[in-house]
């Protein structure tokens, strides 16, 4: 259309088209061409009843607005049609990103495409506040972060692979370490703009079957970082091959619940013992965590359930590696686990307070030998450690303080608080091919032979 004046143009249905609407200016040419140019006038009513068609295959889901007569690219506006009312997509590795979003970028590419045809799908689900995206069966490249609003579903079916990929096809596009934070596309660029446990809610990331995220042993990758979240589930999903990073990290998040998981296979570390589920604190001294979003407020976790998973072939299944000062993750159950292989302590409590740690099985800890443990608690706040069994463990829980070092060693050393009943329940463990069977608490910093308590389990 060219020289309208507010026009209405709405509700109509929009097919297997190039473009649905545009708006430029004109001028005649040859008969009538000493006529000066026309130009349109529209206001914000029309642009909204503009929005309000329906696009069906069409090349463009936008609308083009041309501002300048025989200048189609430059000072263009183009407004974006979507059916707002639709929540629910189901893609395959084949699908085309979301309206052909990202399609004419210089990055997107056979390598890059389908990290944008997710990332297409996560944009439109937060523009309208939520919804399911499903994923069929079948591998999905990942070559980038994608990022996560509020009130979405990631469902993978049976066969669905997300597989960690470095290769983007193009030097202008790098690869990133992390396959999903859980942080607004729109947001996830201002520095700083979350904190506490205000963040993006009410997440979800459920599979089926052979469901899988693949860190593809790909250096430091992390499968989900999860920041200043709240009421987020992580149910039915294979996580494998994991190297130097997590399969994920848990932050200043409230209201968690991962379950019916497996994590499995990893190559060693070169930056110390990596654990499947790290729970840490957004701090910046302890440079643990490194995204632009967070504020560094050092909000510890609260209320968090870790139950019915299958952790094999590990460093660590569960735990902490810095702690901030001052602060402890509250509620941290541990339930009903099965914990096997793991290359050192399966469980490394730090700065926790009342940690429940029940009915789980764990076993073949460093195959046994030297000194690893089941659990091994720093920091700890009057935990309930009991009814687990431990197989083929050195030993079967420890206490002792600690002192973080290097980043983060301002903070002072963190001691246990327990008390007989504590210690009592944990004498309530199941013990097998074990090293040692006592307890072992330190109660100095640094010294582990004397000062060391050691509260022995009875057998029948």
């Amino acid at each position: 259309i060219s020289g309208v004046k507010y026009p209405t143009i709405t509700g109509n249905v929009f097919r297997d088209s190039d473009r649905p609407i545009q708006i430029m200016p004109a001028k005649n040419t040859n008969s009538g061409s000493d006529y000066a140019i026309t130009y349109n006038t529209i206001d914000d009513g029309n642009k909204a009843d503009m929005l309000k068609n329906t696009l069906l295959e069409m090349k463009e889901y936008f609308i083009r607005y041309n501002q300048v007569y025989n200048e189609f690219t430059q000072n263009t506006e183009r407004w974006e049609i979507s059916d707002q009312s639709v929540r629910s997509f189901t893609i395959n590795p084949s699908s085309e990103p979301f309206q052909n979003t990202f399609k004419n970028y210089s990055t997107y590419n056979s390598s890059s495409k389908q990290y944008y045809v997710l990332r297409s799908y996560l944009e439109q689900l937060e523009k309208v506040g939520g919804g399911t995206l499903t994923l069929s069966a079948g591998t999905y490249e990942i070559c980038n972060t994608l990022y996560v609003a509020s009130n979405i579903t990631i469902y993978l079916k049976d066969g669905a692979i997300i597989r960690k990929s470095e290769a983007t096809g193009t030097t202008a596009l790098d690869s990133s370490s992390s396959l999903f934070q859980l942080a607004a596309p729109s947001k996830s660029k201002i520095v700083g703009g979350y904190s506490g446990y205000s963040g993006e809610h009410d997440i979800q990331f459920l599979g089926e079957g052979k469901a899988t995220i693949d860190l593809n042993y790909v250096s430091g990758a992390i499968g989900l970082i999860l920041v200043h979240n709240s009421n987020i589930t992580i149910s039915g999903i294979t996580f494998t091959n994991m190297q130097g990073g997590h399969f994920i990290e848990l932050d200043a998040s409230k209201s968690v619940v991962v379950e019916k998981n497996t994590f499995a296979g990893h190559k060693p570390s070169q930056t110390g013992i990596k654990e499947a589920i790290n729970i840490d604190t957004p701090d910046r001294s302890t440079e643990g965590l490194h995204v632009d979003w967070t504020s560094y407020d050092c909000t510890p976790d609260l209320d968090v359930i870790i139950r019915n998973n299958n952790f094999k072939d590990l460093e660590r299944a569960i735990g902490t590696h810095k702690y901030s000062g001052g602060k402890y993750h509250e509620n941290i159950q541990i339930l009903n686990n099965i914990i096997e292989n793991t290359d050192s302590d399966a469980i490394r409590i730090i700065n926790w307070k009342t940690p429940t740690i029940t009915g789980n099985s764990i076993s073949n800890v460093n195959s046994g030998m030297g000194t690893e443990r089941a659990v091994l608690a720093s920091g700890v706040i009057h935990p309930v450690i009991r009814d687990n069994t431990f197989t083929n463990s050195a030993r079967p829980i420890q206490l002792m303080p600690w002192k973080n070092t290097g980043p983060g060693s301002q903070y002072e050393i963190t001691y246990n608080e327990v008390n007989t009943s504590d210690l009592n329940q944990m004498l309530k463990n199941n013990l097998v091919r074990v090293g040692e069977t006592f307890i072992r608490v330190n109660q100095i910093y640094g010294i582990y032979d004397s000062n060391t308590l050691k509260y022995y389990y009875h057998f029948q």
